[in-house]
């Protein structure tokens, strides 16, 4: 396998709303019926908050990854992301921000993947309620805490499927989904995961982006 893949991440401290506590709109058809996960946006990506934000690539508080309007036309014209939309804000003016998102999934990460564990997962689609792994440390003892690398590793993956596009969503979803908002609990999609090839990896490397992470999937 020539080809590599990464996982994408964003290093630095959030930024603004989007998404399900903007309003977005999403289609839950073919999403589970007891969490709603996969979601499935079907129109622009609503923000909050976005308006002073002078970053080339983020991800919002609520897990979306976004990138500039400059950053997006360095992808577009080597042939990359094209297609992205635009996102907006709550009066649903579009902003100079496009929302780094995926139309085609991995399949299930191998049993022998790192850097994940779960809790209170759907007991139905079992796809949210992944999180990072990682040991807690001790601030007064000085102690850090300590992230597990992520090593997510595939098998059977088909060539032609592969190169089918350079962005991919991971069929693990981070966090909980909520379908409906009771006591403390809000309405909340679960994210999945960033999987982007190595041609965007290289890109995002000579336009300078910073604060990005990537940990590359292992294939076989």
């Amino acid at each position: 396998m020539n080809m590599k893949f990464y996982v994408i991440d964003y290093v630095a401290k959030s930024k603004g709303e989007s998404g399900e506590s903007c309003k977005s709109t999403y289609d839950l058809n073919g999403s589970c019926e007891h969490c709603g996960t996969p979601l499935n946006l079907i129109a622009p990506l609503i923000t909050k908050g976005l308006s002073k934000i002078n970053c080339d690539f983020f991800a919002t508080l609520d897990g979306d990854f976004l990138i500039s309007e400059e950053l997006y036309r360095f992808l577009s014209d080597k042939g990359r992301v094209q297609g992205l939309r635009k996102v907006v804000d709550s009066r649903k003016r579009e902003i100079p921000y496009y929302h780094l998102y995926a139309e085609l999934n991995f399949p299930k990460s191998l049993p022998m993947s790192e850097g994940l564990v779960t809790e209170d997962q759907c007991p139905v689609c079992k796809r949210n309620g992944y999180f990072c792994d990682a040991k807690i440390g001790d601030y007064k003892k000085g102690i850090p805490t300590v992230i597990t690398p992520l090593k997510l590793m595939y098998k059977g993956i088909s060539p032609d499927f592969l190169e089918s596009s350079d962005l991919f969503h991971t069929w693990e979803h981070l966090g909980i989904s909520n379908l409906k908002a009771e006591g403390i609990k809000v309405i909340r999609y679960a994210r999945p995961m960033l999987i982007v090839s190595e041609k965007i990896k290289t890109a995002f490397e000579e336009y300078g982006v910073k604060d990005s992470k990537f940990e590359e999937v292992i294939i076989n």
